[in-house]
């Protein structure tokens, strides 16, 4: 059911593409080409689950959780494993919108032909905007999940799209990161941003694509760096508390949800007569005050750059490109060092002194019956 260890709506999130809800490859279809070379291999069957990771690190010690998606794994963990929650010592969350403003899909001041999108809402939900303007996607993939999260008494730092919408990837960072490549690392970053960018779904890329978990991490890392202050000083972001909460669902008339929960995508229920705005609001991170509260540091801002004669606008920008080119850091991915026996070799038929069959044309559409009338022919030959 709609909890959060049974079917979570995380699939439901996922805009459907021409080729189904896996439509997307993420790694754009060179992770063997391009990803580093080494001795680690992947045996799904053999795999340790998401729970014996985390049950298996925390167990060890303190641990600091970065949490950049759905909330799932971590809410189920803190559930089933309350013995090792005092391990916990802090989580840092990329997602939700406190009082975030949408930057994307509005109009021109003089277009009369414009239809506005999500301009000023507080989500980024672009495939549910007809149900829910202000939902996040990391917290409407899992709710319940993450109100489990946030009321686990944990100390908690979030990165909301408040502090995102203000660290856009703009053209003068674009520029900037191509000119610097000296690792592999940025090789491979920079080539991943700029498919990106070359198959946007407008031509609003540098309005509209942020740098969401990196500011997130580099925010996370940069107050443990300074001594993790109270007011989480540090030299990416503004920094400010707040009271907020993921409301208790089914409880609230007239609160956030009204007394429902969204049904996927295109829940009837959340759909306006007449208005390209839906009226539901689950994945808003509502500020309130109460019993409900927690009080959560949260990122309000990004910093601008230090030097006015940068041409990169951020103070995380130049930090981003200088660890990401740091010599001492780089990766090896020379297959022929971590490979020395292999070889590239290609192998072509000789048919010089044979005599060849008729030749053959299969049409087929690929289906199991297909398959196994070309297997039957072939090992007839």
């Amino acid at each position: 059911g709609m909890t959060t260890v049974g079917n979570c709506r995380y699939r439901q999130a996922i805009p459907r593409g021409g080729g189904g809800l896996l439509d997307i490859d993420t790694n754009y279809g060179f992770r063997k080409g391009f990803l580093p070379q080494g001795e680690r291999k992947y045996t799904p069957r053999r795999q340790p689950t998401a729970q014996q990771v985390l049950i298996d690190t925390i167990s060890e010690g303190p641990t600091t959780l970065f949490l950049i998606g759905v909330h799932t794994n971590i809410a189920v963990f803190l559930m089933s494993n309350l013995h090792l929650k005092k391990n916990v010592e802090h989580i840092y969350i990329m997602g939700g919108g406190v009082r975030s403003s949408n930057p994307t899909g509005c109009c021109a001041a003089n277009d009369t032909t414009c239809i506005p999108g999500q301009c000023g809402d507080h989500g980024n939900m672009f495939s549910a905007y007809g149900t829910n303007p202000n939902a996040e996607f990391n917290m409407f993939g899992d709710p319940f999940a993450a109100y489990q999260v946030f009321h686990s008494g944990i100390p908690i730092t979030l990165v909301p799209l408040d502090a995102t919408n203000t660290i856009p990837i703009t053209e003068n960072f674009f520029k900037e990161f191509e000119r610097q490549q000296s690792t592999y690392e940025a090789q491979y970053s920079f080539r991943s941003l700029k498919i990106t960018r070359d198959t946007w779904f407008n031509d609003k890329f540098y309005t509209s694509f942020f740098m969401w978990d990196s500011f997130m991490a580099g925010i996370a890392v940069s107050i443990m760096k300074n001594g993790e202050k109270y007011n989480g000083d540090n030299d990416f972001a503004e920094m400010e508390y707040m009271n907020i909460t993921k409301p208790r669902f089914n409880l609230l008339q007239g609160g956030v949800h009204s007394g429902h929960v969204q049904n996927g995508i295109d829940d009837p229920f959340c759909i306006v007569n007449g208005s390209t705005k839906g009226k539901c609001e689950d994945g808003y991170t509502k500020e309130v005050t109460g019993p409900e509260a927690v009080e959560v540091l949260v990122a309000t801002k990004a910093k601008p750059s230090r030097d006015v004669n940068s041409p990169l606008e951020k103070e995380y920008f130049k930090h981003f490109l200088e660890v990401l080119n740091l010599p001492q850091h780089a990766g090896r991915f020379n297959i022929s060092t971590q490979f020395p026996y292999y070889r590239e070799t290609l192998y072509l038929p000789n048919f010089s002194n044979k005599t060849r069959g008729r030749p053959v044309i299969f049409d087929m559409d690929m289906s199991a019956g297909d398959f196994l009338s070309s297997f039957t022919f072939l090992r007839r030959l």
